[in-house]
């Protein structure tokens, strides 16, 4: 992730062995998670249309990257109070290679899971863009109701 900078996704700062432990340093984001702000506030249309913008930004970055997230949803997306929308929580990615350019790994949270992942079939980035729909849609109906 230290190569991937990118105004939509979070930075990478540093990572340290600390008794066996691999910590990561990653950059703060100051408005906390989508996942929060829901719980505790309304969004207007005008503000989902830019989260959701700015998720799909990421996205394309990390799939120019052959990065596959494979794990959107409220609580891995961050906002910064000056208006950022950052994807974060890599734990789940994958990178692709020529030699492997599909996975067939069944991860990530099952409520917005792409058929191709509870069946077992090869898969691409196209399953973050099936997480993040999903995502979208029940962002919207629960914020907009």
């Amino acid at each position: 992730m230290r190569d991937n900078k990118n105004n939509n996704v979070v930075n990478y700062v540093d990572s340290y062995l600390v008794h066996g432990e691999l910590w990561l340093v990653m950059e703060h984001m100051d408005g906390g998670s989508l996942y929060d702000v829901i719980t505790e506030a309304r969004m207007v249309e005008g503000e989902i249309a830019v989260v959701s913008r700015e998720c799909l930004q990421g996205l394309a970055f990390l799939h120019s990257k052959q990065v596959i997230h494979r794990d959107i949803k409220s609580h891995n997306i961050l906002l910064g109070l000056d208006g950022s929308v950052k994807l974060a929580d890599f734990g789940l990615a994958a990178q692709l290679t020529a030699e492997q350019s599909k996975r067939r790994s069944a991860v990530g949270t099952t409520y917005w899971m792409a058929p191709e992942i509870f069946t077992r079939k090869n898969y691409g980035p196209k399953v973050d863009i099936w997480w993040a729909s999903w995502a979208l849609r029940w962002w919207k109906e629960r914020l907009l109701t």
